[in-house]
């Protein structure tokens, strides 16, 4: 639909395969132009309400770097979107996070949420209570086990976050809605030392390089080098 120089057109429903899609202009000429925008397609507010929606399929408007209009599909899986991290002051050894469920059906079932945290490539599993606001989810995330069962002979103790629902179903925590990749070189949380074992602990929140939050662990001491 065409009013003066705006064009609306419903498109949630077209059966597009994964990759972007040029949007034209088609005239009664039959001849199409490609469709400029000065929309970056970034609204962060419109963002957080179409991600709360169960969803398998992600439809995103777009901006080329020529401006033109394209659209992005793109097949989606159910995961925690997290929207805040709040590091422990100092003497404090629990990270809060806080998020909405991403493209999750609404939680069914019995049980209490929890968030979960396995050490990746060993055999470590953490849990501690999750809380649940309709689709909104805070967690507190204990670091204290995490230096307990650090292992010095791997330098690096990764711990992935999962946020369990009632009903069993398991959801990555990650950052996605702002479009800001990459986050793993560009957000840096500061670490919590913890005297625990052999010799003190570093433990922090970390982006993975999927943009997943995560939990690392570092030997504290001279030897024990610096998280990556």
């Amino acid at each position: 639909m065409r009013s003066g120089r705006s064009l609306r057109a419903p498109l949630g429903g077209l059966p597009l395969e994964d990759g972007e899609w040029d949007v034209l202009w088609v005239g009664r000429d039959g001849r199409a132009d490609p469709v400029d925008t000065t929309d970056p397609g970034v609204h962060l507010s419109d963002r957080a309400d179409y991600l709360r929606r169960p969803r398998s399929r992600e439809l995103r408007a777009i901006r080329d770097a020529e401006g033109r209009l394209l659209l992005r599909a793109t097949t989606v899986e159910p995961y925690a979107e997290v929207d805040w991290v709040e590091v422990p002051a100092p003497g404090g050894d629990t990270v809060t996070v806080r998020g909405v469920l991403a493209y999750a059906p609404d939680p069914d079932g019995a049980g209490a949420p929890m968030v979960t945290a396995r050490q990746r490539g060993l055999d470590g599993v953490l849990e501690a209570p999750a809380e649940l606001n309709g689709r909104a989810f805070s967690c507190a995330v204990p670091l204290e086990p995490a230096a307990l069962l650090f292992r010095p002979e791997r330098p690096h103790n990764e711990w992935d976050l999962w946020l369990r629902l009632p009903g069993g179903a398991e959801l990555r925590l990650a950052a996605h809605a702002d479009d800001v990749v990459g986050k793993k070189r560009k957000v840096v949380f500061p670490g919590t030392v913890l005297a625990r074992g052999a010799g003190p602990v570093r433990v922090r929140p970390y982006f993975t390089a999927a943009d997943e939050l995560s939990l690392l662990a570092t030997a504290a001491g001279p030897a024990g080098g610096g998280a990556r």
